[in-house]
């Protein structure tokens, strides 16, 4: 099972869109900052399972501001991350609250910064941002899933290239 993981696109798109088209996962997770753009993405791929939680500058009130989710039985924490207190070097209190969940994995966004890490037993990444990055390229994260486990993290480009690279 293939999984892409987005944040912070505030409002464009397109480049999500490319990516789904190209990589044809069987899911796809956003991370907020514009949750709504989600939905462009399940108006163009109506048979993509979407997951998505609200950012700082999403006010849907329906959207959760964290989740679990179990793609392939892996349990992944999803947050934005402005409530757990993230900095553009630090996850804040993700790994911990990844962990209280028995999540094996947590993915946050909010600072627009790529970064993978593990703490408290718990792999934690930021894909970055797929369409305003900070320090980096555009890039999104893209998690593959055999026999109900994590097995490969892999931060890409907007164009799919590989930046970086962990087995699980």
């Amino acid at each position: 099972m293939k999984v892409l993981i987005f944040a912070d696109s505030h409002g464009y798109n397109m480049a999500m869109a490319f990516a789904v088209d190209r990589e044809e996962p069987d899911a796809v997770i956003h991370l907020g900052d514009h949750a709504e753009d989600a939905r462009e993405i399940e108006r163009v791929f109506p048979a993509m399972p979407i997951c998505r939680v609200r950012g700082n500058n999403d006010f849907d009130p329906e959207v959760p501001l964290n989740a679990v989710v179990t793609p392939g039985g892996v349990r992944i924490y999803i947050t934005h991350g402005h409530r757990e207190r993230v900095g553009m070097l630090s996850s804040g209190i993700v790994s911990q609250r990844a962990y209280e969940e028995h999540c094996a994995l947590a993915f946050f966004g909010h600072t627009h910064r790529m970064m993978l890490e593990r703490e408290n037993g718990v792999w934690v990444c930021n894909p970055g941002s797929i369409s305003l990055p900070r320090g980096g390229p555009a890039s999104y994260a893209r998690l593959t899933i055999e026999n109900g486990r994590a097995t490969l993290l892999e931060l890409v480009d907007e164009d799919g290239s590989l930046l970086r690279k962990e087995s699980l």
